[in-house]
């Protein structure tokens, strides 16, 4: 399991014992920690964040003073990650880039859970069994009925997500429809072919803004649904069937021969469409220009 590592450089040393300490009694544990002098350090971070399933961050005395930790922080809410905090002095303060004001109460919260080691232990082996944490109290004392409920309500929020996802697809197919449209009635102008050149380029640069944009939303989309499955199946084991772990069998005894390809991968190939037609479009305009110089 990749866990990405926040710490103060001052504090590396009784990070690297925590981290062993973890690491011994969790084999699967890969903590993923920046190498100090990096010049590229947020490249590094970014990528290493991405690929992490939560952030670890060790408080050390002065770590909130640090604006390097702040955008880790910073990074593993843009990416949703959960950030566990683990205070290495109880009297450390934490760093107020984990703080936010509540929309509703207006009351100040932290974005992180603090916890100790032991706790980090069972959270993590809980998330490898895909437990995580769904449960506040023991299951023998749940509420079924309210149980059964709450389950719902999760399943009308994934079928909003699903909603939200094709608006989003309608939309970029019809932005970036109208630019090839309007592409095709560049050709017909009767205006310089060097000024047409500059606005094809703009416009494609345009368009592949818009359509790698797209492909982010798809990808946030996508893990998103991931994880909302992985905890509706959490809930399921508790229910007397499991729905979507029997579709998701029968699905596969369909497809044991063939390869499945996933939803947001099937939706990414349109975007790449687009950003190969852009190319091709500035391509032949160019073609154009070369040749009317000749």
């Amino acid at each position: 399991m990749n866990v990405f590592v926040i710490h103060s450089t001052k504090d590396a040393e009784q990070v690297a014992e925590k981290v062993s300490y973890i690491k011994r009694n969790i084999y699967s544990f890969n903590a993923l920690i920046l190498k100090n002098g990096n010049c590229f350090w947020k490249a590094e971070a970014a990528s290493k964040i991405r690929k992490s399933q939560m952030v670890i961050f060790f408080i050390g005395k002065e770590s909130y003073k640090s604006p390097y930790i702040a955008w880790e922080i910073q990074k593993a809410k843009q990416y949703q990650k959960p950030i566990y905090s683990v205070l290495l002095d109880e009297q450390n303060p934490k760093h107020p880039a984990l703080l936010f004001v509540e929309e509703f109460s207006q009351e100040i919260k932290s974005y992180d859970k603090t916890v100790t080691c032991d706790e980090l232990k069972s959270i993590i082996s809980g998330h490898e069994n895909e437990d995580y944490q769904v449960f506040n109290q023991d299951i023998d004392k749940i509420d079924m009925k309210i149980l059964f409920e709450q389950y719902r309500l999760f399943l009308q929020t994934s079928e909003t997500l699903v909603s939200r996802r094709q608006t989003v697809n309608s939309f970029y197919i019809t932005v970036n429809s109208a630019f090839v449209a309007l592409f095709s009635t560049m050709f017909g102008l009767a205006i310089d072919i060097k000024f047409k050149l500059l606005l094809v380029v703009i416009l494609a640069l345009v368009g592949i803004i818009l359509a790698t944009s797209w492909v982010k939303i798809l990808i946030s989309y996508g893990q998103l649904n991931a994880s909302k499955m992985a905890i509706i199946r959490n809930i399921e084991k508790q229910l007397p069937a499991s729905l979507y772990d029997a579709e998701w069998k029968a699905l596969s005894d369909q497809l044991n021969k063939k390869r499945y390809v996933s939803f947001t991968n099937s939706e990414k190939r349109l975007p790449s469409v687009f950003i190969a037609i852009y190319i091709c479009i500035v391509i032949v305009f160019a073609v154009m220009f070369v040749t009317s110089l000749i």
